[in-house]
This record gives C-alpha cells, structure tokens and sequence, in this order.
C-alpha cells in the first residue's frame, strides 16, 4: 500500500522540473473567488490531487508502509505518550 512521497529522495532536478510543470497546470485553472461554490471547491480538490500524484509518481520515490518501517516517533514522544493517552 503506498502512503506518500518521500520529497527528500528527489534530486533538485526533479524538483525544480516538478515545480515548473505544476506552475504551468495550476496557470491554466480559474481561480476560486469569494462566490465559488462548494461543488466548484470539491472539483478543484480533486482536480489537485490527479496532476500532483502524475507529477510526484515518476520522480519521488514511493513510500511503503509495513511491518518492518521505521517509526516516526522519537524517545521525547514516546515519554509524552502515555501522559496524552490519560488526558483524553
């Protein structure tokens, strides 16, 4: 199962040539205005999320979850844990 993008293995090329291929499509949408409607701001959504994902697929390696990854949280977020964990 993919989760995300890791943008660190991307080489500046990459993400420079990412950068001017995403100004280009975003220059040719229509802004959102004060009057745009919910359905115009749930297009608009949708519509980020496809050309970001082709233009993130072929430069930024895959991040994969599973049994075996590297945990997130470091030895000050295990401490404050359990204490989040009792406050709730």
């Amino acid at each position: 199962m993919v989760v995300g993008w890791n943008y660190d293995a991307m080489t500046e090329e990459d993400g420079e040539a990412a950068g001017k291929l995403w100004a280009k499509l975003a220059k040719e949408r229509a802004h959102l205005d004060a009057e745009c409607t919910e359905d115009k701001e749930e297009q608009e959504a949708a519509w980020c999320q496809e050309p970001m994902s082709s233009i993130l697929n072929p430069t930024a390696k895959k991040i994969r979850i599973c049994a075996k990854s590297k945990r997130w949280w470091n030895a000050y977020t295990n401490e404050r844990r359990p204490t989040v964990g009792r406050d709730t």
